[in-house]
């Protein structure tokens, strides 16, 4: 990054990728219970344990990224009143870390760090005997926890409602968006689908961590460990702006407040942080947003999210779901450090989660599914391979059997013609 340059020089913020810092997530279904109704709930915690073999460095490797702590707060006060502002800002000047830039490192930025502004309205508060706060982390306080109770359809009244999600935390529909649409909870987990996927089908699935559900198109047939799939992937609209995709209005929070299309706000349903989502490096955003911020280089092939999926049980034996969480640095007169940059988004961080299915399951599905069906599809082919050779075989034992009759007939018949002579023999 070139901090300096942007602070002091108001230059274009340039970014390096750095990466990947890898972690293994431990995820297990927990407290499975069968209800009545046909319906399954579950909880399923998460562990992430951080895999070093597989990453460029240690978690505690630094790097320069953006204040969120300050621009959430001058983000969450612009439309107060100004000596709002000014105490803001008499508070954000009163401590050493009051930058637009900032170094942490990895465990900081996903697990949790002390940051010096909340420390300092800690210290206020506690004089007021209010509990606060004062670390930040993207994942703080969320390693070997669950996000909640899901219940799921059994496939009892039918597959094509397999394990589609019923209720998430009790409720059967979100409360963050401005449509109905927009509001509910569609499909499953993404984990499984119904059986018999088709490729003219659009599977939807719930995805919690982004507050929303999403689909999946059909893209092309794919291989897992020799075994033969559906890969399904994000349409390329689905973070596009109304203007482009409809379906997302209800996405503009507040209503008619829309970002530019490739960008996803996600600020309602996270307490306000002036967060959005989108595909690894802008792909698929719009053209003013990729060329904000220079070092940004979209490939389909690096940054797509896709799901390989096994056509006849529904079973997603890969997946690689790719988000990019970006936040505003928006342009305010009122604040000295943001007084002279454009409203830039800028890419935080993006992660890549990743499933295969293990060699155990592989062995499992060749052997009790994928090789009994291919059994099966070859019944009508060994009928008619045996049919043919039922055939042949009576074809042949006529023949002989005709030989034979006709050998009699000759040995039988005088040397010298007769009336009774056939007059064509073989």
């Amino acid at each position: 990054m070139n901090p300096e340059e942007v602070s002091k020089m108001n230059k274009k913020i340039a970014v390096i990728q750095r990466g990947p810092y890898t972690y293994r997530l431990i995820s297990i279904k927990d407290n499975v219970t069968f209800n009545a109704n046909g319906t399954v709930s579950y909880r399923e915690p998460d562990t992430y344990v951080f895999d070093r073999s597989r990453s460029v460095g240690p978690e505690s490797d630094t790097f320069t990224t953006v204040n969120i702590i300050l621009l959430t707060m001058f983000n969450t006060i612009r439309f107060e009143y100004e000596f709002i502002k000014v105490m803001t800002e008499l508070l954000a000047d009163s401590v050493d870390d009051n930058k637009l830039f900032i170094r942490l490192s990895v465990h900081d930025l996903l697990w949790g760090y002390n940051d010096t502004i909340l420390h300092k309205v800690n210290e206020v508060l506690h004089e007021l005997d209010i509990p606060f706060d004062d670390q930040f982390g993207f994942f703080y306080k969320l390693n070997n926890t669950d996000d909640g109770v899901w219940t799921v359809d059994s496939g009892k009244r039918g597959i094509a409602s397999n394990f589609d999600i019923r209720f998430w935390n009790g409720i059967s529909k979100l409360n963050y968006w401005s449509t109905n649409e927009s509001n509910m909870i569609n499909g499953t987990d993404g984990n499984l689908f119904h059986p018999f996927i088709k490729k003219t089908d659009h599977p939807p699935f719930f995805f919690s961590e982004l507050c929303r559900s999403m689909t999946v198109d059909f893209q092309r047939e794919s291989t897992v460990r020799g075994i033969d799939t559906y890969r399904f992937a994000h349409p390329r609209d689905i973070f596009d702006s109304p203007e482009h995709n409809p379906a997302n209005a209800g996405f503009c929070t507040p209503r008619d407040s829309c970002l530019p299309s490739g960008l996803y706000n996600i600020s309602v349903c996270r307490k306000g942080s002036p967060f959005s989502v989108s595909m690894p490096h802008f792909l698929y955003a719009d053209e003013n947003v990729i060329k904000g911020v220079d070092g940004m280089s979209p490939d389909v092939s690096l940054h797509e999210t896709y799901m390989d999926v096994m056509q006849n049980i529904g079973c997603v034996l890969r997946t690689e779901r790719k988000y990019q969480i970006n936040i505003l640095i928006r342009n305010n007169p009122s604040f000295e450090i943001v007084k002279s940059i454009p409203d830039v988004y800028f890419p935080v961080f993006w992660f890549n989660e990743s499933t295969m299915i293990t060699d155990d399951w592989t062995d499992f599905i060749k052997s009790s599914y994928q090789t009994p069906v291919n059994i099966a599809s070859d019944i009508p082919y060994v009928s008619i391979a045996i049919g043919v050779l039922v055939t042949l075989i009576s074809s042949i034992s006529v023949y002989r059997q005709r030989r034979k009759s006709k050998v009699k007939i000759h040995e039988n018949q005088d040397v010298s013609p007769s009336e009774n002579t056939s007059l064509l023999t073989n």
